[in-house]
């Protein structure tokens, strides 16, 4: 027998970096540095196992010697890149893409990154350029028309932006963050409340699905105890600690344990002033699942979700429910739109009575206002202007994305009813951005200042140019608000009906200065010229907001620390008395174990059923479903698989043909066998396809030369669980032109299993390489066979010849590896063919599918080619059940358990 190859240490540096074993990659790329210190690619993939790890510091200098000894490798200079942008060296980021770039013009990551780091430095147009190119580079790369949407709301153009986020889902429906971003960017629209809440909910039935490994939590329900109160995401952006830091200052650590789950490192000098040394707990390079399980291991009972759908939120962590009580706050201002969020914090001003009608959660309203603030310690002193210098100087300091068609043209008619009024905008980008926003105006270029984004020193110092701050629509100021007000600058706002347009409303009303509160356009402009011509109580208000402001319940932190603590504790009180409930969630599965161990295994079923029809996706109830299953059969030995029950088996001597498109002789040798013993008693061929362009060409050619009347189409990594398979196949095949092992009877898009139950049908047995045992997949077996069928997934398909001539596989659409079977099964079913799923099938199939990129472009070219589905898929789509067992018995009695039960009837 020959030896097996031993690699050198550099390649097996990057087979361990291709797995994810850094620590591997480390041992033996170092290993095979010291043997060759010129190897620009061990020295390379170092540094990217340095970027892995966080360590930048050390992941630099070796994107540097390897950039010196080849300055012609371009992943050399984009690693640099990458990791000069990680430490805010942004210029020089931009250098080293440039410089990849002339090394190879076609190189999609150094285009991208490029675009980022321009973005960094203020170069929105140039950001918008490079982004444009490399999204016309590669059409189908999610991440980029994100990021491209992105650069365009920051031009203001949010009909593109929306665009944008909706080509990255098209391609990518599971991509969390262009999804929040496009619900972010539809409270800048003139969509009404209740569409943008329904478009939360959209988001919601795909996302929340997500949350299928979330806990059986066991926090014990006492509703007087101490609290332990977990905050996460609370570091998005620089301004929330100035919301935060006075509440955590603030809290009752003898009644409430508080905890924080930040994005980032924080400073630990802060975090001791906080009150968080030994519970903050950072979430960065960890998934949203481990982050869950951290939150369950702390014994979190209250969890606040700061973020909202902002950047970097973490609702993934929400959607697994790790407390028994959620609520979000602060950073969003509108609906996460997430089932499993329970409550959401407000007020009565920006959210009044009815608005209960646009959120998913309930509203805890906190009393007099939402806010807490500390004002900046450094912020500069309240300068005297107040028109001073003659005409009225309007200012605007929001995020440049605030300013809307809407709100530009409100400020249109604003300017041309006071002639001699001047407007300072601030923050707003050079080219592009500028020049909307000039056009939109309509005044004279002298009548209009731009200043470009400032530190936080000079922009605090900007206030004091500006006699009256403008408010934005329908995304008001909060931040932006409070700053203006303590350099002394009124805001003049204008509250739409969504809770994002009521922000600066709210804490004007709680300052008494209701009367800068405008209730229409034609007042808006009334009150901006009446509040502009009383310079002398202009100059008093603004000598007194910043003493105003220190008075009121705004910057009042332990009487607003103490009325959101009972807002908790309240919430804590009624999961308490919804958890006593035989109805609560948590105490229906432990009714359910305990009905396993005292062996009443039918009603354990039948409540763990019912329990899976709420909560389809929870994974935790279904593995208590296999264990009473199994459990189940041992004690009905009566119930029988369906392979185990007689059946008429088709005439021998049949003409059958097997096309396989296969490159891997191992496993064609294989499925050839198998398929020769299911199909002896009839005249049976095997055609192999070797050299498939896609596998509907692969497809066509074979099923073209081949000689039988039955022709089965079928994967080369597959294995038949009974030995009759084949002979039940042509029974069935007697009755039904098309049969196969999986499929559904309704589709939304191009994965059958999106339908969920009871569409959703079939079972099959996954085994990849490297598990032992079998993964049970039962999608839905509450019918012996399942008819009316939509269609097929392609790992084994058989029909007749006729039904291929007339519909065939379609090769111009798709011309890859993907959806040929769906497309083929679907067409033939809207034909008239009838289609069908029997349960006395089953078979093996070494590896599971791939819903990959790849998958993702043939998907929307399926959807392209049949418009009238929704692409919406339904909650009950991972109603599946998908165990790991040990032997084939194990399986044969969880499906006779299955299919007695009906599992999969909705």
């Amino acid at each position: 027998m020959a030896k097996p190859l031993k690699l050198s240490a550099k390649a097996e540096g990057m087979l361990a970096l291709q797995r994810g074993d850094l620590a591997a990659a480390e041992r033996h790329l170092r290993a095979a540095i010291t043997s060759n210190g010129a190897d620009f690619e061990a020295i390379e993939a170092l540094g990217i196992v340095a970027l892995h790890c966080g360590l930048v510091d050390a992941a630099l200098p070796l994107f540097e010697r390897a950039t010196v000894l080849a300055p012609a490798r371009a992943s050399a200079w984009v690693n640099r890149g990458i990791a000069l942008n990680r430490v805010e060296r942004f210029h020089d980021a931009i250098t080293s893409f440039e410089k990849a770039l002339a090394v190879d013009a076609t190189l999609f990551s150094a285009r991208v990154n490029l675009a980022t780091g321009y973005h960094a430095v203020g170069r929105l147009d140039d950001a918008v350029a490079a982004m444009e190119a490399a999204t016309s580079q590669v059409v189908d790369s999610a991440e980029a028309w994100n990021n491209l949407g992105n650069f365009y709301k920051d031009q203001g153009r949010l009909a593109a932006a929306l665009g944008a986020y909706e080509r990255a889902l098209a391609v990518n429906p599971m991509l969390a963050e262009a999804a929040s971003n496009r619900l972010g960017a539809l409270k800048l629209s003139s969509q009404s409340p209740a569409e943008i809440f329904a478009a939360h909910r959209i988001w919601s039935a795909w996302f929340e699905a997500s949350g299928k490994d979330a806990p059986l939590l066991t926090n014990p329900p006492d509703p007087d105890r101490a609290l332990n109160i977990g905050y996460v995401s609370p570091d998005c952006h620089t301004a929330l600690p100035a919301f935060l830091d006075p509440v955590w200052k603030s809290h009752d650590r003898s009644r409430f344990k508080i905890f924080a789950y930040f994005n980032n490192p924080q400073d630990p000098a802060r975090l001791a002033e906080l009150g968080l040394s030994e519970t903050a707990r950072v979430m960065r390079g960890v998934d949203d699942a481990t982050v869950a399980a951290k939150i369950v291991d702390d014994g979190i009972d209250v969890l606040i979700d700061i973020a909202g759908h902002t950047g970097k939120n973490r609702l993934g962590v929400f959607v697994r429910k790790p407390a028994p009580v959620q609520i979000t706050w602060l950073d969003y201002l509108s609906t996460t739109g997430l089932n499993a969020m329970d409550y959401r914090l407000t007020d009565l001003v920006a959210d009044p009575d009815g608005h209960e009608a646009f959120h998913s959660e309930n509203l805890l309203r906190l009393t007099p206002t939402q806010w807490c603030w500390q004002p900046d310690a450094l912020a500069p002193a309240v300068s005297p202007r107040a028109a001073a210098a003659g005409a009225i100087v309007f200012g605007s300091f929001n995020n440049a994305a605030k300013l809307t068609d809407l709100t530009l043209a409100r400020w249109a008619r604003l300017l041309a009813a006071m002639p001699t009024a001047r407007l300072l905008v601030a923050g707003v980008a050079d080219g592009a951005a500028r020049s909307r926003i000039a056009v939109a105006l309509g005044c004279e270029p002298v009548r209009l200042t731009f200043l470009p984004r400032r530190s936080v020193a000079d922009y605090r110092a900007s206030f004091g140019e500006v006699d009256i701050a403008l408010d934005p629509s329908p995304f008001s100021g909060a931040t932006t608000t409070l700053d203006a007000l303590w350099q002394g600058v009124p805001v003049l706002t204008l509250p739409g009906e969504s809770s994002c347009s009521r922000s600066s409303a709210s804490i004007l009303v709680s300052l008494d200065l209701a009367d800068w509160v405008a209730s229409d356009e034609a007042d808006f402009i009334l009150r901006a010229k009446q509040h502009a011509a009383d310079t002398t109580n202009l100059r008093a208000l603004r000598r007194g907001l910043r003493a105003r402001l220190q008075k009121s319940a705004l910057l009042d932190a332990p009487n607003f620390t103490a009325g959101l603590e009972r807002q908790f504790r309240e919430a804590w009180r009624g999961y308490c008395v919804s958890r006593a409930s035989p109805m609560h969630t948590a105490q229906r599965l432990t009714d359910a174990r305990r009905a396993i161990t005292e062996n009443k295994l039918d009603l354990a079923m039948a409540n763990l059923a019912d329990l899976l029809r709420e909560r389809p996706d929870w994974e935790i109830a279904k593995l208590d479903l296999a264990r009473a299953g199994l459990a189940w059969a041992r004690a009905h030995p009566e119930a029988t698989a369906m392979w185990r029950e007689p059946f008429t088996a088709a005439p021998a001597g049949q003409r059958v043909s097997a096309i396989i498109c296969s490159i891997r002789p191992a496993y064609f040798a294989a499925i050839k066998k198998q398929l020769k013993r299911q199909f002896a008693v009839h005249d049976f061929e095997v055609i192999g396809i070797h050299d498939a362009k896609s596998l509907t060409e692969g497809y066509n050619r074979g099923a073209a030369q081949a000689k039988g009347d039955v022709l089965i189409f079928c994967h080369d990594d597959i294995d038949m669980v009974h030995d009759d398979f084949g002979a039940r196949v042509l029974a069935h095949l007697q009755r039904f032109d098309m049969v196969g092992v999986a499929g559904s009877t309704k589709l939304v898009d191009a994965d059958w299993g999106h339908a969920g139950a009871p569409h959703s049908l079939g079972q099959i047995i996954h085994q990849p390489p490297e598990t032992q045992g079998y993964i049970y997949l039962a999608v839905g077996l509450h019918h012996d066979l399942h008819t009316n069928v939509a269609a097929l997934d392609g790992v084994f398909i058989a029909t007749h010849r006729a039904v291929w001539q007339a519909i065939q596989f379609d090769e111009k659409t798709f011309d890859g590896f993907h959806l040929y079977d769906i497309d083929f099964s679907f067409r033939a079913a809207a034909a008239g063919y009838k289609l069908a799923i029997p349960l006395d099938l089953l078979l093996i199939h070494f590896s599971t599918g791939k819903y990959d990129q790849g998958w993702q472009r043939f998907n929307l070219r399926f959807l392209a080619k049949n418009p009238e589905l929704t692409n919406l898929p339904s909650a009950r789509r991972f109603s599946s059940i998908h165990v790991k067992l040990q032997t084939l018995e194990q399986v044969e009695k969880m499906h006779a358990t299955l299919r007695y039960h009906r599992f999969g009837d909705a």
